[in-house]
């Protein structure tokens, strides 16, 4: 599989869901945050109208907006037979099952590789990240799909570079110190590998101590915040077509 910019395309946010619930703090955080920019992209196509209003049936019409839900039971399961069918696979073989094993693995690399904005939502358990999201990684982040294998050009070494990633974790207690801190790390250096090496995160504390909902609010507002930094910075721009006003 190789990779190619598309430049004039409505961008696609992807959310990696590793949320419990969908009534989490994580992902109702992330779920305002998609509001936020698709209102912002809506305000840049309506020529700065900053009173326009969009209903969310229309969210789609502005920015492409996936869900990787991680705890589906549509997932994968990266087992050792499953590990072993996918490299024949990506090695020649024509094999049905070996065919059958790679091909939801290959799709889910191929919608990683589409999105313009990566955010990831996961609680902290034992100082890391869910089994489920870890699984998800390893089916993924491989050598020749996500990102280029050595070859005589240089070393590994993504597609593409400068996406960001926003990762909003979330625990009971107060984070542990930095050196302590295996959650973003960890999750930050594994998909810098895959080109989305501008890296943010919004941490969500103590919601076994303090009021979830201020919590909640708080997390939204720093959200926004790196998002608005993120746009900014990266200038993302949308097809001016996309909501079909051609005078914006």
């Amino acid at each position: 599989m190789t990779f190619e910019e598309t430049p004039e395309k409505k961008q696609t946010i992807l959310h990696i869901n590793a949320s419990i619930t969908h009534d989490s703090v994580t992902d109702r955080v992330a779920t305002k945050m998609v509001e936020h920019l698709t209102h912002h992209y809506h305000r840049q196509v309506k020529g700065g109208d900053k009173e326009a209003e969009l209903s969310p049936s229309k969210f789609g019409d502005v920015l492409n907006i996936e869900e990787c839900d991680v705890w589906s039971s549509k997932m994968p399961k990266f087992d050792r037979e499953t590990m072993q069918r996918v490299w024949k696979a990506r090695h020649g073989s024509e094999d049905e099952a070996d065919q059958a094993a790679f091909k939801p693995i290959k799709e889910l690399a191929e919608q990683m590789l589409r999105a313009d904005f990566l955010i990831i939502t996961s609680p902290v358990w034992n100082f890391s990240v869910p089994y489920a999201l870890k699984q998800y990684i390893d089916c993924v982040v491989q050598a020749g799909l996500t990102f280029r294998d050595k070859d005589a050009e240089g070393p590994s070494r993504p597609y593409f570079k400068g996406r960001p990633l926003i990762v909003i974790s979330s625990s009971g207690g107060k984070a542990p110190p930095a050196n302590e801190d295996y959650v973003f790390p960890f999750i930050s250096r594994i998909f810098a590998m895959c080109g989305f090496d501008d890296p943010h995160r919004v941490a969500i504390e103590g919601l076994a101590i303090y009021d979830k909902e201020e919590c909640f609010q708080n997390a939204v507002k720093e959200a926004n915040a790196i998002a608005d930094q993120v746009v900014q910075n990266h200038k993302l721009q949308l097809d001016s077509n996309c909501l079909g006003n051609e005078d914006a």
